[in-house]
């Protein structure tokens, strides 16, 4: 589906093929090679505590958080604070596949 290049030689091993599937110039990458990529959407859910009026309910919280004023960028610092306190994010957040986004493309 995609012609090997030389572009998809590396600097460690300049022998006229595709570094990752060893194909050789102007044959076609395998279809497993790493240089053959795809766009996908994946959805991120983080689960962190954050300080809220005493009073509020999980319906205020949501509205705050949804449609109030609080802008998502401010998420960002939240994050980062946690990293900076615990180190490391992934006892925290996961990954789920949502959909593909692109066509298989070449990139060498």
């Amino acid at each position: 589906m995609f012609t090997v290049t030389e572009k998809a030689q590396r600097p460690a091993r300049m022998d006229g093929k595709c570094f990752y599937c060893q194909q050789a110039i102007g044959a076609t990458h395998k279809d497993d090679c790493v240089l053959v990529s795809k766009k996908v959407v994946v959805r991120m859910i983080v689960e962190y505590e954050v300080e809220v009026p005493q009073e509020w309910n999980a319906a205020q919280v949501e509205f705050h958080r949804n449609a109030g004023s609080w802008c998502s960028n401010n998420a960002m610092r939240e994050l980062e604070e946690l990293q900076e306190a615990q180190g490391c994010l992934c006892h925290a957040a996961r990954f789920e596949y949502v959909k593909d986004a692109s066509e298989p493309y070449l990139s060498e």
